[in-house]
């Protein structure tokens, strides 16, 4: 009995399916059905859904239950715009992750972390982080109470003159006994051994006078090594430049390899961008590109081509291009990623 129940339900249903069906053909609109050998294309597609929108279309009691669903043929047409729509917005996303995807980091011109030429406690601290400083200045002092007394002692013999003052007037008594030896014995009155003495002892008072020169020379020499060896103590910037780190407390032991201080020039900075050769045909050092920093805001940036590499990278199809970014005022902090902006890579890229 069950199973003729249902067999007669199934029955009930298939006809119900084919009267649907025979009053959605004939509300169908003529213009629609015109359509229908043509090709199909987005823009038919949303004629038809327009047009079917807006028609009414007649409920039967005995079909409101199978009406209430929607066409196959309403569901493929908004089916196949949404996925127009969703092609076109994946292509402009393509585009614009092609510029996003060259990014370079804008880094300081120059960048120095300075360790002091000498071992010692650290004595004392003239700078602190972000102070501007230029370049000689005195940054930091390394205990050199040694180094001054050696300084002290070779300037005082590098200063002693009573030696050659010595040393001359010897040479000068020397000339003149010879001299007078020499007059004497014109006149028969010195004989010969006599004026070999004299001639003796002025050799003997010049040589004198000439190692007293060189122990001057010597000592001068010293003066300097010692006075170079003062200023291994001092740690100096070799930049102008601002101090981005100092690593080491006052009192601490530093060595020769260990930086004590960082300091970076900040006016400038520098960024490597590798830029596709679909983007860049001829660039020029000199020329002027647009750049979109990575900062609040996303600022644009005008940036100074100071490189562009004569080879070409075949694994990523790119040419190196390094760029200068003036920063004088110091309102960029460094180490921010840059990119081409779409309108610089537009407009300069050409």
């Amino acid at each position: 009995m069950k199973f003729l129940t249902n067999g007669f339900v199934s029955v009930i249903s298939i006809a119900l399916l084919g009267v649907a069906f025979g009053l959605w053909t004939r509300q169908t609109p003529p213009s629609h059905q015109s359509h229908a050998s043509a090709p199909v294309s987005e823009l038919n597609v949303a004629d038809q859904l327009n047009s079917w929108d807006s028609t009414p279309m007649p409920v039967d009691s005995s079909t409101e239950g199978v009406l209430e669903n929607p066409s196959p043929i309403l569901e493929v047409a908004r089916l196949a715009s949404t996925n127009a729509e969703s092609t076109d917005a994946k292509f402009d996303g393509a585009q614009e992750q092609a510029i996003e995807m060259l990014p370079g980091i804008a880094h300081p011109l120059q960048v120095a972390e300075i360790a002091a030429a000498a071992d010692g406690p650290l004595w004392k601290l003239y700078v602190a982080e972000g102070d501007i400083v230029q370049v000689g200045t005195v940054l930091a002092l390394i205990d050199n109470r040694v180094a001054v007394a050696s300084v002290q002692a070779a300037q005082s013999a590098a200063d002693r003159q009573a030696m050659l003052s010595s040393a001359n007037a010897k040479v000068s008594l020397a000339e003149q006994y010879l001299n007078r030896i020499n007059q004497a014995a014109t006149k028969n009155a010195a004989s010969g051994l006599e004026i070999d003495e004299a001639t003796s002892r002025l050799q003997e008072a010049k040589a004198a006078l000439q190692e007293g020169i060189e122990t001057q020379r010597e000592a001068a020499a010293r003066l300097q090594i010692e006075q170079a060896r003062l200023e291994t103590h001092e740690v100096r910037a070799p930049f102008d430049g601002t101090v981005i780190k100092i690593y080491p407390h006052l009192g601490e032991t530093v060595s020769r390899s260990a930086p004590i201080i960082k300091i970076a020039d900040i006016s400038r900075l520098r960024a490597d961008l590798y830029i596709p050769l679909s983007l860049i045909s001829s660039q020029r050092v000199g020329e002027t590109i647009e750049l979109r920093a990575d900062l609040p805001g996303r600022p644009l940036l005008n940036a100074k081509i100071v490189f562009v590499a004569p080879l070409i990278d075949a694994a990523t199809q790119t040419i190196r291009v390094v760029v200068e970014i003036d920063n004088i005022s110091k309102h960029l902090p460094a180490g921010f990623a840059v990119r081409l902006s779409n309108t610089g890579a537009g407009s300069d890229m050409h």
